[in-house]
C-alpha cells in the first residue's frame, strides 16, 4: 500500500513539474527591452519634479521611466544642467 501512495505522489509531482515548465516557458515571458534615449528636456523635467519634492517612484510611474533611470538623473543633476546650459554640440 505504501508503494502506491509514493508512486501516486511521484506522479502528481511530475504532473506539477510539467505544468510549471509549461507556465514558465521562455516564449511566454520573452519581452524585448529596448533602450530608449531620453532627451535633455525630458531629463530637465524629471529634475525639476524631483526638486519640487516629488518622490522617485511617482515620477517614474507618471513619466514612464524606470526607477533606476530617475535615480541616475537625480545623481547626475549637475552634469545634466551643465550640459543643458552649454547648448547643443555641433560636430564638424
Amino acid at each position: 500500500m505504501a508503494h502506491l501512495v509514493s508512486s501516486s505522489t511521484a506522479l502528481a509531482f511530475l504532473t506539477n513539474v510539467r505544468q510549471i515548465r509549461k507556465a514558465t516557458s521562455p516564449s511566454e515571458f520573452q519581452v524585448k527591452n529596448r533602450q530608449k534615449t531620453i532627451s535633455t528636456e525630458e531629463q530637465l523635467d524629471v529634475i525639476s519634479l524631483l526638486e519640487k519634492g516629488a518622490q522617485i517612484g511617482d515620477v517614474s510611474c507618471n513619466i514612464r521611466f524606470t526607477h533606476s533611470s530617475v535615480c541616475t538623473m537625480r545623481d547626475n543633476t549637475d552634469r545634466i544642467t551643465e550640459w543643458a546650459k552649454s547648448g547643443p554640440k555641433e560636430f564638424v
